[in-house]
């Protein structure tokens, strides 16, 4: 038998007493793991003690049966293995043993297959997500060229998107085109758009060492800027339509954990989203690497990666903690202009998130709060103005201090990255004397905040906790911090999973043991196990054009049987979706059928989009705006220049028009629906549309 390091074995069949004698001789020749299968308990406890327990797994049941396979597999997948051996022990009963190699063999073979359909569609869809960027661009050019038939408030804000003198010469120091990439470069290169693609080769060339060249920092990071840039001082995020959501604590420039939590859970995706709550630079060896594979995600999947702002994305922060020199020593020739992007990208992080879960609502933030905190006015400040909330910004008024009201801005601002809960439970607020910065909360601040402004949690990170996650105030605090054996410690890392509807998060927790070595992890074809948010992605794109495959479905139904043939079906599929993925395969997912065919009316018939405020006979708008929401979302931004979340109606009205006549590439788009679907938006009649409301709505 040959040497079996690494590998890992399953020992199935016959008595307990032989397999225990095979799991002996697996150990000693080098096995990670070996599971030993039978159908007394008493016996396998046995097994196991008497082996040492740690690299053996006792599974009660019958292997022969699907369902114990099923278990079996999902153990060895926590263990980020796969299984190497099958030694099927029966004692001499050959019929037994063919019974269960057979078994486990076809058990194998639908997993590959399983597996290899989900993958198609995942790549399949990140293809057709990859493609909103492209028309965002084109919109803009648009709104540009159409700027002299816009409302006055449109025209003004396109005008003012040109750049201060001090962003061109940053911009024009920093430009990726002037910088040439040396012959004997052997890092990863980015030749054109920013894809999935790009991501797992940054990975892959991270997890040897490699450094990425400057140019392509400089090309990611100029892309970042330019979607900081849009985006709100808070990331507004609902469940409903993304399912979950994964909360990440503090980072801070450990690679390895990062990867971890990428490898156990999946990679960044449209169905997968993921809020980084800040600190993800400083202390750790790989900072550098960890902020660009953030901001890569969030390049690609801008509606499904939500950063937030931490303390240490603070140059004068960074200075004294290791950024600058991990950057020092890594760009020796282009520090200072890089630091400078550095710090101007870190300036335009939003500050906190807030997210719809469905039951309730939560506020995720770095630090904490206070009783001063004023959401309504954080939300409008400018945050790109506090570079460093170690020193005052310059007030408005120039040559003067800092108003009363810009004094009170800067300390909210502080509070939001630097506060934490009061320790010992004291009420009130009190003077932070060890990080001289910010202060105490207790758990009435807590209560106060939490219901003034109707959330029921303040999820937030910038504490080391032992356990990786620590509940205060009553269970209405979580810390989640994820860097583990932080800064030389001991403590474990921990994430949290909140769930549509769900009542509380789900907590994972690992250790550094739990780690495995970074160049080990494989990510080309790495997916989630959840399959459900991969098909409800499907879905919500074919919702969006569910009118027009009914069109195209009764057409093909020339006799109104209300059946089609099912390769009729997969065709239409693919023509009015243009994605080619397999659909007969798939078809029982999405329709109903007997023995006449497919009865095409049933297609996703339980799904269909809220469109109570406006009339149904307008279907086919709702869709355009559904399937156009991330670039809704990008305009709306843009034009909503004070964050305040509402835009006029008139500004509302033209973006809307330029949309649906993008979408139906007519031009002649009817005003009078566009008018009905802006008064039906106006909730209050108060001629402001709630930006929002009306997404959630559609």
């Amino acid at each position: 038998m040959s040497k079996l390091d690494g590998k890992i074995a399953l020992i199935t069949g016959g008595s307990v007493g032989i397999g225990f004698a095979i799991a002996q001789r697996f150990i000693a020749e080098g096995a990670a793991h070996v599971f030993i299968t039978g159908r007394r308990q008493e016996a396998l406890g046995e097994a196991v003690e008497k082996l040492g327990g740690k690299k053996v797994v006792a599974i009660q049941g019958d292997t022969s049966n699907l369902a114990d396979l099923d278990k079996l597999y999902s153990i060895i997948k926590k263990l980020e293995g796969h299984l190497d051996i099958l030694f099927a022990n029966a004692d001499r009963t050959s019929d037994a043993s063919a019974k269960i190699q057979t078994a486990f063999h076809n058990h194998q073979a639908r997993l590959r297959f399983k597996n290899g359909t989900s993958w198609k569609i995942h790549e399949k869809l990140e293809y057709s997500s990859e493609q909103t960027e492209e028309k965002l661009r084109n919109m803009f050019e648009k709104l540009l060229e159409a700027s002299d038939t816009l409302s006055p408030s449109v025209t003004k804000i396109l005008q003012n998107t040109g750049l201060s003198v001090e962003e061109k010469q940053l911009l024009r120091l920093t430009n990726p085109d002037h910088i040439q990439v040396e012959s004997n470069y052997q890092g990863p290169h980015i030749k054109s758009s920013i894809t999935r693609s790009t991501l797992v080769d940054l990975i892959e060339a991270f997890q040897k060492g490699q450094v990425l060249h400057e140019k392509y920092v400089y090309v990611i990071l100029h892309q970042a800027r330019a979607i900081l840039k849009t985006l709100p001082n808070v990331n507004h995020i609902d469940l409903y339509n993304l399912h979950h959501i994964f909360i990440i604590g503090d980072l801070h420039g450990q690679l390895a954990d990062l990867l971890h939590i990428f490898n156990v859970n999946g990679l960044p995706a449209t169905y997968n989203p993921y809020i980084f709550n800040g600190d993800f630079v400083d202390r750790g060896s790989n900072s550098v690497e960890v902020i660009l594979l953030l901001l890569v995600a969030l390049i690609i999947y801008p509606s499904s990666v939500f950063l937030n702002r931490g303390n240490h994305e603070d140059y004068m922060i960074t200075l004294r903690y290791g950024f600058e020199s991990e950057v020092n020593r890594k760009y020796a020739k282009c520090k200072t202009r890089l630091l400078d992007l550095f710090k101007d990208i870190f300036s335009w992080l939003p500050i906190y998130s807030s997210v719809d879960t469905g039951k309730s609502k939560l506020i995720i933030v770095h630090g904490g709060i206070s009783d001063r905190i004023c959401l309504s006015q954080i939300n409008s400040l400018a945050r790109n103005q506090y570079i460093s909330l170690s020193i005052r910004p310059k007030s408005k008024k120039v040559g003067e201090r800092l108003t009363k009201d810009e004094e009170d801005e800067y300390l909210q601002m502080q509070d939001l990255l630097w506060c934490d809960p009061d320790p010992e439970d004291r009420p009130g607020c009190r003077n932070n004397v060890g990080r001289r910065m910010a202060c105490f909360f207790g758990p009435d601040i807590t209560e106060q905040f939490l219901s003034k402004n109707h959330f029921s949690m303040l999820i937030r990170s910038h504490e080391v906790k032992e356990k990786g996650y620590e509940f205060e105030h009553n269970n209405k605090v979580l810390t989640v911090f994820s860097a583990s054996n932080y800064n030389g410690g001991s403590n474990w890392g921990a994430i949290a999973r909140w769930d549509y509807k769900a009542e509380e998060p789900c907590i994972m927790s690992y250790t550094y043991q739990d780690i495995a070595p970074i160049e080990k992890l494989n990510f080309n074809k790495k997916i989630t196990l959840y399959e459900d948010p991969v098909y409800q992605t499907l879905m919500e794109k074919i919702v969006t054009k569910k009118s027009l495959l009914k069109k195209e479905f009764a057409r093909s139904d020339r006799n109104q049987t209300n059946y089609i043939s099912s390769t009729a079906w997969a065709d239409i599929m693919k023509s009015v979706l243009q994605i080619d993925l397999p659909w007969l395969t798939l078809r029982s997912k999405f329709v109903k059928e007997d023995t006449q065919g497919i009865l095409y009316n049933t297609m996703l018939e339980e799904y269909a989009l809220d469109n109570t405020k406006f009339q149904k006979s307008h279907t086919g708008i709702i869709e355009d705006l559904y399937r156009s929401k991330d670039i809704l979302m990008a305009l709306f931004n843009l034009i909503d220049s004070d964050h305040s979340g509402f835009i006029s109606r008139d500004e509302f009205s033209d973006v809307i028009k330029l949309l649906l006549d993008s979408e139906n590439c007519t031009g002649d788009v009817n005003q009078a629906y566009v008018e009905e679907l802006t008064s039906a938006m106006d909730l209050d009649k108060n001629g402001k549309i709630d930006v929002n409301e009306f997404l959630g709505k559609i």
